[in-house]
């Protein structure tokens, strides 16, 4: 093993810009576990996840939205995927690049949007993965102001934190 191989795994807190990554975060993780696993509760603890901290109505378009991003994920990687389970408070390495991803399809980089999704798929081009990316980021930009300015426990003390 070399030196970068026995380095601590960052911690969720220390790379997720704030509460709609770490929501993010964790419903892929949830989607992730299901798709692994084949079982629908993961899918269904993922909605959960989402519904107590955005309600009945915002909720489930940013589940569908997480849905379509792993699917093509799904579809365009090359390699597995490797994730955490949704509460855990480390991040893997391929959980950094979708954040890194997430973060370029916000802004006008297009080249820098190209090379995270290379990184994410091992491909030059994955423009499913890439309009996935850009879906996610519009509509976790539409949430941040509910989690910036709610007053819940869960957007105060995310799931994600220990």
């Amino acid at each position: 093993m070399t030196n970068t191989q026995h380095d601590r795994m960052p911690n969720v807190v220390e790379v997720c810009a704030d509460e709609a990554q770490m929501l993010a975060l964790s419903i892929t993780r949830f989607l992730a576990a299901g798709c692994m696993t084949q079982d629908v509760a993961c899918w269904d603890a993922g909605c959960q996840c989402a519904e107590e901290v955005l309600g009945p109505g915002t909720a489930p378009c940013l589940v569908a939205t997480m849905i379509g991003l792993m699917r093509a994920l799904r579809a365009e990687r090359k390699h597995p995927w490797q994730f955490m389970p949704a509460r855990c408070c480390r991040v893997t390495r391929d959980e950094l690049s979708l954040l890194s991803a997430l973060d370029h399809a916000q802004g006008p980089d297009q080249g820098g949007l190209a090379a995270a999704t290379r990184v994410l798929t091992g491909l030059d081009e994955a423009p499913r993965l890439t309009a996935a990316l850009k879906a996610a980021a519009e509509l976790l930009e539409s949430v941040r102001p509910m989690l910036a300015g709610s007053h819940s426990p869960q957007a105060q003390t995310p799931f994600t934190r220990h």
